[in-house]
This record gives C-alpha cells, sequence and structure tokens, in this order.
C-alpha cells in the first residue's frame, strides 16, 4: 500500500545484563544437543546469532573480549581447535558493529540479508583458518549453515523483545 512506511524494528525497553546472560545460555545448551549426521553440519550458529543480534540491538552490553569468550566456549563444546570459533566470533563482533546503524534502518526481513554476510565471512575465515591449521576442507553442505542461521534472524526479535506486560495502574507516583 502506498503512504503506509513499515515500522522501525527497536526495543521498547533497553535489555538487561539478565536477559542477555541467559539468551546465550540457552544457546550454549542447544548447541549441547546431540547433532549428528547432515543435521549436525546444518546446525545453526546460535551463539553467533546472537552475538550479531545483541551487538546490533545492545552495543553498550556487548564487547569484543566478550565475543572472545563466547568463541573459547564454543570451541570447548565443539571440540574443536581452541581459536577458531574465537577469530569468528570476534570478526562477528567487528562486522556487527561496523554495520550496526544500517541494519537497524531496516525491517527483520531487510536485516536479515545484512546479517547473512557477516556470517558468511566469519564461516569463510574460519574455514580458511582450518585450511591453514591442516584439517580436510569442509563438505559442501557446511556451507549452508549461515542461510539456515540466518533464517532463525526472522524470530529471534518475536522471542527476544517479548515484554511481560506492566501493570501501569498500581504504581505509585
Amino acid at each position: 500500500m502506498i503512504g503506509i512506511t513499515q515500522e522501525r524494528q527497536v526495543m521498547k525497553h533497553p535489555a538487561t545484563v539478565r536477559r542477555v546472560a541467559l539468551s546465550f545460555l540457552l544457546a550454549f545448551l542447544l548447541m549441547l544437543l546431540p547433532w549428528s549426521g547432515p543435521w549436525l553440519l546444518l546446525r545453526p550458529d546460535f551463539m553467533a546469532l546472537l552475538l550479531v543480534y545483541w551487538t546490533v540491538r545492545e552495543p553498550m552490553l556487548m564487547g569484543g573480549w566478550i565475543a572472545f569468550g563466547l568463541g573459547i566456549f564454543a570451541d570447548v563444546a565443539d571440540s574443536s581447535t581452541l581459536g577458531i570459533h574465537a577469530l569468528g566470533y570476534s570478526i562477528i563482533y567487528f562486522l556487527a558493529m561496523y554495520s550496526r546503524t544500517r541494519a537497524l534502518s531496516f525491517h527483520a526481513s531487510k536485516q536479515m540479508l545484512h546479517i547473512l554476510p557477516i556470517l558468511f565471512v566469519s564461516q569463510l575465515v574460519t574455514a580458511l583458518a582450518a585450511l591453514a591449521l591442516k584439517f580436510p576442507p569442509p563438505g559442501w553442505l557446511w556451507w549452508f549453515q549461515s542461510p539456515f542461521t540466518a533464517l532463525f534472524w526472522m524470530i529471534l526479535p518475536a522471542l527476544l523483545e517479548h515484554q511481560p506486560a506492566r501493570d501501569d495502574h498500581h504504581r505509585v507516583s
């Protein structure tokens, strides 16, 4: 329709440190699920997705050291070479901070198109680092992990920005 603009997605209340920490804990637990077969290769990187999300939405709560630390946790959880995810997550943090104002100016479906290259660059650097360490190249199915992760961007605001109804009638002025 002409004349109707889409409303920008803006959190009505800033996120608390507790909410951010609990969301990362849930993502870490999802990472620990026993994924197997092709689903292991297609498993969304929930930690990376939340890192992008909270870096874009609440940059004052995130930092490069937090991204690096989350990467170390991801390395331990995946039993991968220590530092591979940390490198990827640090790149995600930098690129998310670089493109945050641009991404916030779009609706979630268009934001997803800005998030996908961030996830893909991180995945590419991770693959190159693994190749430099003489690991075998990943299979073709592994490259679908970034688009599959980016699809979850559409439901993430609905899950994380849900604010419980506040009863302002009982508030004392």
